[in-house]
């Protein structure tokens, strides 16, 4: 097997049957067992242990692949376009200039192209995701005030389907209104 690894983004598919899936869930189990070595060897016949975060990355590839998902590595280190920085978002690339113009990513000018750094853009999709769960966690909060107070769960309902049907912008515009009463509140 003779490839090489140079792009920003390494695309994994996931195993293509379900007899594959449960071969990696086996040695996946094996593997984190407390008496398994994982040890590569090299075409000279020479081997090499990996250590804990190598077999961690590993695993966090394999148990993925194992449950039918696609993966991507990335590296911290390698600057990203902005197209490359909304499909790990998932968002559309000019929201990715919204981000960079509000100050939300950092961005540099290389001639006439952005680039970002990946830290940055992981930095952001792990802020939203705990945005989001913030939002989910209000919205059970005011489910269940409702509730208590004999107004039922059809408006949790309501409100979460609202959410997910909303397109990103709309998401966006309300978290940003969420956001400034919540700093109004603390100044």
């Amino acid at each position: 097997m003779a490839t090489t690894l140079n792009r920003v983004v390494e695309d994994i598919a996931p195993p293509a049957s379900e007899e594959q899936r449960e071969a990696t869930r086996a040695a996946i189990s094996q593997i984190l067992s407390d008496t398994a070595q994982v040890l590569l060897k090299l075409p000279g016949g020479e081997e090499y242990r990996l250590d804990r975060d190598e077999l961690r990355a590993l695993l966090a590839i394999a148990f993925a692949r194992a449950n039918g998902q696609r993966v991507s590595v990335i590296s911290h280190d390698v600057m990203l376009s902005p197209q490359q920085a909304a499909e790990l978002l998932g968002v559309s690339r000019p929201m990715v200039y919204r981000f960079i113009e509000r100050g939300d990513l950092a961005a540099t000018r290389v001639g006439t192209h952005w680039r970002l750094p990946t830290a940055d853009v992981l930095a952001l999709a792990e802020r939203r995701t705990r945005l989001a769960d913030g939002v989910d966690t209000g919205l059970d909060h005011v489910a269940q005030a409702m509730a208590s107070s004999g107004q039922g769960t059809a408006a949790k309902d309501g409100a979460k389907e609202s959410w997910r049907a909303a397109t990103p912008e709309q998401k966006e515009a309300s978290l940003e209104r969420v956001r400034r009463r919540t700093r109004s509140r603390r100044e």
